[in-house]
């Protein structure tokens, strides 16, 4: 959800209006970051790629604005554009172009957020100063943001929008989006969060949904499904109801509805990540470089 640096003590607790905006850029210049409503800035810089147009400045009045080094935008170009052709081969479809335009904008300028997406035919847009000065997060954030023009696609924000709280799916799959192309994300309470507070309902867990989406991929076993995400997008865009999707999908695969979501609160305690595939699941990766499914494995010992 949008958590903007600038008030993020005075407004811990309440609750924001959703965009498709993700994490905090904790980098020096923070206390200065503008809002996604400031003015944007001239972008005499341009990048393009197969599917992308990627936009920059260094001439921006506001430093935190200005990317130097011109690398840093192809190297991202390169990260959106192993994740659309991950999506693209898993899903069959492309992500959400807006009308008329065959490829995504994507622009770089310091907001209160790593990423944003929103609305759906505006560019993607990332923060500067988090690109500068934190680099593990360029590669989940691009995951996670072109995931939400994945979820465009199917007619989210597009044809129908889900009954608050929602952002169990809207974040909670992009995040699991991050691990599936990259394992790895950009904060480490997107693995964790679910297995240090087991009382946490799903349906409020925001980001913090992730793991829920592995265990429904069955990412925590030998083979994992991960075209039950296809199945149940397919089936979102089908009823236009999240809810009713997940559990229209649950109850052919595997059964009981109410089974599958006991056992998964059984296994949040007892062992949820004790055996689990290859990559993309068996090693998530935190900002900092650490593995956090060793993490999650010490804290459910404990």
């Amino acid at each position: 959800m949008k958590l903007p640096r600038l008030a993020a003590a005075i407004l811990l607790g309440v609750s924001m209006n959703m965009a498709a905006c993700i994490g905090f850029s904790l980098s020096g210049g923070a206390v200065f970051a503008q809002t996604l409503d400031s003015a944007m800035p001239s972008f005499e810089n341009l990048y393009e790629t197969d599917h992308f147009v990627l936009k920059w400045t260094n001439k921006s009045r506001h430093s935190s604005d200005n990317i130097k080094d011109p690398q840093i935008i192809k190297d991202t170009g390169g990260y959106l554009e192993e994740a659309w052709t991950k999506y693209t081969d898993l899903f069959g479809r492309k992500p959400y172009t807006a009308p008329g335009r065959d490829k995504i904008d994507v622009v770089f300028r310091n907001i209160d957020c790593y990423g944003v997406a929103d609305p759906p035919d505006g560019p993607i847009q990332f923060d500067s100063d988090a690109w500068v000065n934190n680099r593990n997060i360029r590669q989940p954030t691009s995951a996670h943001e072109l995931f939400h023009r994945m979820q465009y696609a199917y007619g989210y924000r597009t044809r129908w929008t889900p009954q608050k709280p929602f952002t169990w799916f809207t974040e909670g799959t992009a995040a699991w989006a991050e691990v599936y192309v990259w394992g790895r994300v950009s904060r480490n309470c997107k693995v964790d969060t679910l297995f240090k507070d087991t009382r946490m309902d799903l349906y409020r867990a925001d980001v913090n949904a992730m793991p829920f989406w592995i265990y429904f991929v069955q990412g925590n076993q030998e083979h994992p499904n991960n075209h039950l995400m296809v199945e149940y997008f397919e089936k979102c865009e089908q009823l236009k109801d999240e809810k009713l999707a997940l559990n229209e999908v649950i109850n052919k695969t595997y059964g009981s509805v109410d089974g599958f979501f006991t056992t998964f609160a059984k296994d949040r305690k007892k062992g949820f990540f004790n055996d689990v595939c290859e990559i993309p699941y068996k090693c998530i990766l935190g900002p900092d470089g650490q593995d956090l499914v060793d993490e999650v494995k010490n804290i459910q010992k404990k």
